[in-house]
């Protein structure tokens, strides 16, 4: 599948109906997802992978990992009403993804593709670090977006845990106005996507 036909495809993923800011619920736009998913599985860290999307929201990379032939697909997701979505877009798309309603901190099996776009920490300082922290321990290779701000924090801890950066990807992540604090229509936040060895 080229990568354009997958960006249409996740085009159609169902959005959040009530973001909620605490959870930092900022969906991942289909331009940036096919692009993370496509270079995933040109790595050889999707098809034919066992793979978990921690913080899966309504899911549109765990939707994407599917599509392209993941062997089994764990979204793990607590807000309700997320998962909610997630299960409608999940019918839609006619794909096989497990559903786990659990905090991260719950979660004791292991895979060997991690994918996830945690919180970036605007609301709640490091409240990506959990998500990182249990993406290394149950994931062989990880792939997860964060703040380009704190990339030196990010990469020191990933180095602490003994991970291995072999790839970084940037991209200008759109935050749109969707909460009452927010001044602006539109920011461009700049993320990078690192790509981790266990």
């Amino acid at each position: 599948m080229k990568k354009k036909k997958l960006e249409i495809l996740l085009e159609g993923v169902e959005r959040y109906k009530n973001p909620k800011p605490y959870l930092e619920q900022y969906f991942t736009p289909a331009i940036i997802a096919a692009d993370i998913l496509f270079f995933a599985n040109s790595m050889g860290d999707l098809e034919g992978k066992e793979v978990c999307d921690l913080g899966a929201g309504t899911g549109i990379f765990a939707i994407g990992a599917a599509i392209l032939g993941a062997k089994k697909v764990y979204a793990l997701e607590i807000d309700e009403e997320a998962i909610e979505i997630l299960r409608r877009n999940i019918e839609k798309f006619g794909v096989g993804v497990n559903v786990i309603k659990r905090d991260i901190k719950e979660i004791d099996f292991s895979v060997d593709t991690v994918i996830q776009n945690p919180p970036f920490g605007s609301q709640s300082k490091h409240a990506d670090l959990p998500f990182l922290q249990k993406a290394m321990e149950i994931g062989k290779v990880i792939y997860t977006l964060h703040n380009a701000n704190t990339s030196e924090f990010i990469e020191r801890r990933i180095r602490d845990e003994g991970g291995e950066i072999t790839h970084k990807k940037f991209y200008d992540f759109p935050i749109p106005h969707i909460f009452n604090f927010h001044r602006e229509e539109k920011v461009l936040r700049k993320v990078v996507l690192y790509r981790v060895k266990m």
